[in-house]
């Protein structure tokens, strides 16, 4: 069942939408899994990770890459609202390739990131650009004033998601690994969550549109792509290399701690679990449709939900096999992820 947080996205969105009902706006989200209502039976498709096209949102884009560097890069698995623009981008026109910052590499080196015990409240609140988002999509579609009405309340939706991502800023970042991993796989449900929000207003906005309007949305996307400097094959070196990072991770390990080699072995199992996850849900193709980006990217959310949920059993396991020596240690130690 989800926490309280999931029970306030909901009425959050309500709110903003008078229509539909909750119940058939929303999915239900038992533990990693995404159960649509009403696209029960729905596939999800892989996608890659794009950055923003437009001038606007390029900028923020910008702005939050380097707020995330501020703690070794990898903050917006701590505070989401992060990559919240990024995969809003994402979803209405996958232009440049960037990197997905909830990989193995990313989870492991922040687990052990060496970040302030004290939340960053700057990291907690960042720039809605909804507004832009809706203002290029209606004036590249034209809507009717229905369509308008609709359009209204995705952006509703998409206001309302950031807004409900600040509200989700950690109190303090825990200095213990296993502890970090169990928070950022409840930042990452709260992602999910706000990502969600989104869903129903953006189908029913699609469902609206007649053949030329989805014919200029489409145009609006290859345009965005073939005005970018980057191809496909930069989006595939921003995806994979969890199995091999493998070793990168044991090896540091073995310097840092020292473990026997069953310790080792058992560690190498449950790693090799959740970076196999991560590998399956990596990028093949990317949906033609702004809803089927949308149900990707969840689906990719899900998969590092996971990954941080078997890293995190898989760390805890390990630390009780350790002596006193071994683990300070390990709790002492930083991992270098490139």
């Amino acid at each position: 069942m989800r926490k309280a947080g999931a029970c306030f996205a909901l009425a959050t969105l309500a709110v903003v939408m008078s229509s539909p009902p909750p119940a058939q706006a929303f999915g239900l989200r038992i533990g990693p899994f995404h159960i649509g209502i009403p696209y029960l039976g729905h596939r999800h498709h892989h996608l890659y990770m794009r950055a923003p096209s437009n001038d606007v949102a390029h900028r923020e884009s910008s702005d939050v890459t380097r707020s995330g560097s501020a703690q070794g890069g990898t903050s917006v698995l701590l505070y989401p609202s992060l990559g919240l623009s990024a995969i809003f981008q994402n979803i209405f026109w996958p232009a440049s390739a960037s990197a997905w910052p909830f990989g193995y590499q990313d989870i492991f080196a922040s687990a052990f990131d060496k970040a302030p015990a004290a939340r960053d409240v700057r990291l907690c609140q960042q720039p809605d650009n909804s507004n832009a988002i809706i203002g290029r999509i209606s004036d590249e579609v034209t809507p009717t004033a229905d369509q308008t009405r609709l359009l209204q309340k995705l952006g509703g939706a998409l206001g309302a998601a950031a807004g409900y991502l600040a509200k989700t800023c950690p109190n303090e970042i825990p200095a213990q690994p296993t502890a970090r991993l169990k928070l950022m796989g409840s930042q990452i449900e709260e992602l999910t969550m706000a990502v969600d929000m989104v869903r129903q207003p953006l189908q029913d906005f699609e469902q609206s549109l007649n053949d030329e309007q989805k014919a200029r949305f489409a145009a609006m996307i290859e345009a965005s792509a073939a005005t970018d400097r980057h191809g496909s094959d930069t989006a595939v070196g921003s995806c994979g290399g969890s199995l091999v990072a493998i070793d990168r991770s044991i090896e540091q390990i073995d310097q840092s701690v020292q473990p026997t080699e069953a310790q080792r072995d058992a560690l190498r199992q449950g790693l090799g679990k959740a970076a196999t996850d991560l590998e399956a849900h990596c990028p093949t193709s990317i949906p033609p449709t702004a809803l089927g980006r949308l149900e990707a990217i969840q689906a990719r959310l899900d998969s590092t939900w996971r990954a941080a949920l078997s890293i995190q059993v898989t760390l805890a396991d390990f630390e009780t096999k350790l002596s006193d020596d071994q683990k300070g240690r390990f709790d002492s130690m930083t991992f270098a992820a490139r």
